[in-house]
């Protein structure tokens, strides 16, 4: 395994630096999509959980969690009792997100999602629209927007509002539609470095008799170099243990941080939640309050924000596909 990976640092090493991205597009904060155009490839499992762990990682980091499906997985998993309010497909006709913001569990605010947001795709001609509300709230932190399996007029609207998209990959077929956010990209003009394929519920148990590739893991790294796609320095591999998380007889849904911290997918989790801070490099410092509650304070005069970093490739670095689950895991200050 050590040597394998040793081969794509390698490859790694000798590929061209990536473009700088563009500016950040919607605010002074930082935007992520979570896109993928196929589904079951855990689109939710990680926006929801990367929301937790880049809370927990800095909290004071103003997390806010969009959820542009028609599933209430977000809701399960954040809301604090039940009450009314606007949700998100009523923030996206008014043209506002203030009002719809609820602090949740974990610190992390977000807004709930709607059973019939899927109307909207026949209301919505604007891909900017989500863009201008996330600008619109001035959010000093992170905006998380999750998607649904498609590349409709939603999905666009995220993905022309983020700084970057993750393009969620667990075999070859989800890969070969991972490459088409990256041809929209390109024609809307925005660097293919906009966004980054993560290989995600990765079953790490399938092995192939023959060929180059002996797993999937080798089969799917091969896939993304020869199409040379920008691609993570993490992946997120399947685990029963987490799927109990959001199946299961109390209807709870919970975070992988808190109800599986002995194990190897929690770890990577810590890992992608790091990288994707180190490449967003949010101003961590500013602590705003919601815009649904006061004002902030006066803020004294600051430096502009800092540019994006390079989104750099780095697959040698990523956390042992073989690591023993007894192992303690790093912990999440």
């Amino acid at each position: 395994m050590s040597r394998f990976f040793d081969a794509i640092r390698r490859a790694d090493d000798a590929r061209p630096a990536p473009a700088a991205p563009v500016p950040p597009a919607a605010g002074p904060g930082r935007t992520l999509a979570v896109v993928s155009n196929k589904g079951g490839v855990g689109k939710t499992t990680v926006a929801t959980n990367l929301a937790v762990y880049l809370r927990a990682l800095h909290e004071e980091l103003p997390i806010l969690l969009v959820g542009l499906d028609d599933q209430a997985t977000i809701d399960r998993m954040f809301a604090i009792g039940s009450g009314g309010g606007p949700t998100i497909a009523e923030a996206l006709r008014t043209g506002s997100l203030a009002g719809a913001i609820r602090l949740g569990n974990y610190g992390v605010h977000y807004v709930p999602t709607s059973p019939r947001i899927s109307e909207l795709k026949r209301e919505i001609g604007d891909p900017e629209r989500l863009r201008r509300l996330v600008a619109g709230i001035g959010w000093r932190g992170v905006v998380i927007v999750d998607t649904k399996s498609d590349l409709e007029i939603l999905t666009q609207n995220a993905l022309r509002a983020c700084d970057l998209a993750l393009v969620l990959a667990r075999d070859l077929a989800s890969v070969d539609e991972g490459a088409k956010v990256f041809d929209l990209l390109v024609r809307w003009g925005r660097p293919r470095e906009t966004a980054r394929i993560l290989l995600a519920h990765v079953d790490l148990r399938v092995k192939y008799a023959s060929g180059e590739a002996r797993d999937i893991l080798a089969l799917l790294l091969q896939e993304i170099r020869r199409r040379d796609l920008p691609l993570l320095g993490t992946f997120v591999s399947s685990s029963p243990k987490i799927e109990t998380l959001h199946s299961n007889p109390d209807r709870v849904t919970r975070s992988i941080l808190h109800g599986a911290p002995s194990s190897l997918v929690h770890r990577q989790m810590h890992h992608l939640a790091e990288e994707v801070l180190a490449l967003l490099h949010p101003r961590a410092e500013v602590a705003a309050s919601p815009p649904a509650g006061p004002p902030p304070a006066e803020r004294s005069e600051q430096a502009p924000d800092p540019p994006l970093r390079p989104l750099g490739v780095d697959a040698g670095g990523w956390p042992g596909t073989d690591a023993d689950a007894t192992d303690p895991p790093p912990r999440v200050n």
